[in-house]
């Protein structure tokens, strides 16, 4: 059962979101490659009022008007860096999308959705957002210098490097999913060109430097996972990463496979040793006979001289 005060309240509820006037919602890329193009989404609520007009601004200058009591409905605006695609916009009483092309070094600002009422109070209301264009990675950063396996106590020397970007890439060394301590890495090294369109582009080096000398590393062999990330300012949907694996040897299982290896060739010398001590206690013509099967020479016992 509801009660007078509780429809009262839901009575000056109702009126209230009808008479409101508010943005809802503005969607602009935060960054792009220029090769794309940009759209742009604004939506808002305008309860019983009527709309007057939505605006798209960049870095304060009108590029578009929507003005659906007044035509043409539509109007577009010469502001450097926008390009308004053919066909690409729609706006009604509950959003108004636009869509950008040509995207170039001038593209990158602020851009503001501004959404007004109509008579008497014509309230303003507006978002803003900033987009930053530039030339984006198409492939994963680059990792040199890795050998097959590692042993304890040698000395891993990785390099990474990025692909020429703008914004330049931060990049990260990560070892098995944990960032590499500071005192592995060399400081990063960023060199710069100038593109044809004139986006000043960056490419990135971060060398890897890890002593193998971890105590572990004595008695177990690990296999490492070792990957470089390239960040362009934090975001994920621009992140690129490599990743390789390297196997670290341990020190018992390096000092056991050389003790095999000398085993065998003493246990080797040692038979032969006791080969020739035998041949050397034999007679004249067995000693000779056991030499010629030895030796597993295809020759026959006369020509060996021993039965002349």
């Amino acid at each position: 059962m509801i009660s007078s005060t509780d429809e009262s309240f839901i009575i000056q509820l109702n009126i209230h979101l009808n008479q409101a006037l508010y943005l809802s919602n503005l969607s602009v890329p935060r960054i792009i490659d220029a090769s794309q193009k940009a759209k742009l989404f604004c939506s808002y609520e305008i309860g019983n009022r009527t709309l007057n007009s939505v605006k798209w601004y960049k870095d304060g200058q009108e590029f578009f008007r929507y003005s659906p009591l007044t035509p043409p409905t539509t109007n577009w605006f010469p502001v450097k860096g926008v390009t308004i695609a053919d066909g690409s916009s729609h706006c009604n009483q509950f959003i108004c999308n636009v869509e950008l092309e040509k995207l170039n070094v001038h593209s990158s600002g602020s851009y503001r959705c501004e959404v007004s009422g109509d008579a008497p109070e014509f309230k303003l209301i507006d978002k803003t957002a900033n987009m930053t264009v530039g030339v984006l990675p198409k492939f994963d950063p680059f990792i040199n210098g890795l050998q097959h396996t590692y042993r304890y106590g040698d000395l891993i020397m990785l390099n990474c490097s990025s692909e020429w970007s703008n914004p330049s890439a931060t990049l990260t060394w990560y070892i098995n999913n944990k960032t590499a301590p500071l005192t592995t890495i060399q400081p990063q090294i960023n060199e710069i060109t100038r593109s044809t369109d004139g986006f000043l582009l960056y490419a990135s080096n971060l060398q890897l430097r890890l002593h193998i000398d971890d105590p572990r590393f004595i008695a177990k062999s690990e296999v490492f996972e070792l990957k470089c990330v390239a960040d362009i300012m934090g975001l994920a949907s621009v992140r690129r990463e490599s990743k390789i694996t390297a196997t670290i040897l341990a020190l018992q299982d390096t000092t056991s496979h050389k003790q095999r290896l000398m085993g065998q060739s003493s246990t080797s010398g040692g038979d032969s040793l006791l080969r020739l001590a035998f041949i050397a206690d034999a007679s004249s013509s067995v000693r000779c006979l056991i030499y010629a099967l030895i030796m597993t020479m295809s020759v026959s016992l006369w020509q060996t001289g021993c039965w002349s």
